[in-house]
């Protein structure tokens, strides 16, 4: 299965915003239960995204759900609604370190035990900068973990929990404890062999920023970016396809290492390391 490049949010409520987004090409879709979804909404948006999800033929391996955080009064409701067949996974916000993970991941297993459905099918991607104590936590990601398929950060949050008015400066570029934060997602998704997402461009008119932001994102080492438009999608799925020319060379390395050990590729040698980015770029 193909990595996704982007990660659509749209509103758990929205009937509009939802049937655009089932019909649109973002790689996945974040249907919205927390932060978009007002407290006395919520059991409105649950029915909605859970019926539309029932009509629609879109597979449930784009489709994922942002539950509300574990210490909200609304996560066992928002877990005894999921839709377990239709969705891949779900998107938890304010997760603060391996606890948390395990946790939920206890919460899905009784989940789908009830629904007698296959332990473990459904995945979990934490939200895991969105406080001072989540940053912090992000040491204690150092190998795999069952469920975990990537990590995403994201700066809105812990700007509040910062007390700063804006996470970034006037050049447009993150002031010093939010790319510590970036920089310490990518790390330990890395060390937990799972995928990282980049935060969301908030300005979602700005598109040639947004296509700046998500080049040096995959240059970085990024492999997808949260988006709050359909009008982000398209520069994001650019920004993270691999050129012609990278993948011919991907493909190169993976059959001159087909046996293990060492090779050279136009004069410079290759070896684990650079099988494991040839597969990475193939995917």
């Amino acid at each position: 299965m193909s990595t996704p490049r982007c990660w659509l949010f749209v509103p758990g409520d929205n009937t509009r915003n939802i049937e655009r987004a089932l019909a649109g090409n973002a790689d996945a879709l974040i249907f919205d239960w927390e932060d978009a979804i007002a407290p006395a909404e919520k059991p409105a948006a649950r029915a909605i995204t859970v019926a539309m999800l029932a009509a629609s033929n879109v597979p449930a391996s784009r489709c994922w759900i942002r539950v509300n955080a574990l210490d909200s009064q609304h996560f066992d409701l928002d877990i005894a609604h999921l839709p377990i067949n239709a969705i891949a996974g779900v998107v938890v916000p304010k997760a603060c370190g391996i606890a948390d993970i395990e946790r939920l991941g206890r919460a899905l297993t009784a989940r789908e035990q009830a629904a007698r459905s296959n332990d473990g099918q459904l995945g979990i991607v934490p939200i895991v900068t969105e406080t001072a104590a989540s940053v912090l936590a992000l040491f204690e990601f150092r190998r795999p973990l069952p469920r975990l398929r990537a990590m995403m950060w994201g700066g809105e949050d812990l700007a509040g929990d910062l007390g700063v008015a804006r996470n970034r400066d006037d050049n447009g570029t993150y002031r010093a404890p939010f790319q510590l934060a970036r920089n310490l997602t990518l790390l330990a998704a890395a060390a937990s062999e799972c995928s990282a997402i980049d935060a969301v461009h908030v300005d979602y008119t700005n598109l040639e920023a947004l296509a700046a932001e998500s080049a040096q994102a995959q240059k970085d080492g990024f492999t997808a970016k949260a988006a709050i438009h359909p009008a982000q999608i398209t520069p994001i799925q650019r920004a993270f396809t691999p050129s012609e020319s990278d993948r011919e060379w991907a493909v190169r390395v993976v059959a001159a290492l087909a046996n293990g050990g060492l090779a050279v590729i136009d004069g410079k040698m290759v070896d684990a390391p650079h099988l494991r980015l040839a597969r990475r770029i193939l995917s």
